[in-house]
């Protein structure tokens, strides 16, 4: 089993997405993935996806390699949160606060091939 975390500066993240704006938005994340952070108040969304970079980073941690963000959603789910990639789930663990949003990924062994994509 691989393993990845991830912390993300709220307040950092909050300036970054005021400086690059939508660009930033839709480089990062799906259209899903906003809709969602967008349906909470204003300092929830920038949390909300504050933990979702934080869990697409662990993710990446643990895969080993890069792949495009936009490639890996963080949706809700009936038991939580889940993280999708290519059409497989894995686990996931978000938390975040004003401060601070944190993920924790875990890839079942082994890990997943590269495709021809990728």
């Amino acid at each position: 089993m691989r393993v990845g975390i991830d912390i993300v500066e709220v307040p950092r993240f909050r300036a970054f997405l005021g400086r690059w704006g939508e660009k930033a938005l839709f480089r990062l994340f799906t259209e899903e993935e906003i809709a969602y952070a967008g349906r909470a108040e204003p300092e929830l969304f920038v949390e909300r996806l504050a933990a979702r970079f934080a869990a697409k980073e662990a993710f990446l941690k643990a895969l080993g390699r890069p792949v495009p963000f936009r490639e890996i959603q963080v949706l809700p789910g009936k038991n939580g949160p889940r993280l999708i990639w290519r059409g497989q789930e894995f686990p996931v663990s978000l938390t975040h606060t004003r401060g601070v949003a944190a993920a924790v990924v875990l890839i079942p062994s082994p890990a997943p091939a590269a495709s021809p994509e990728g």
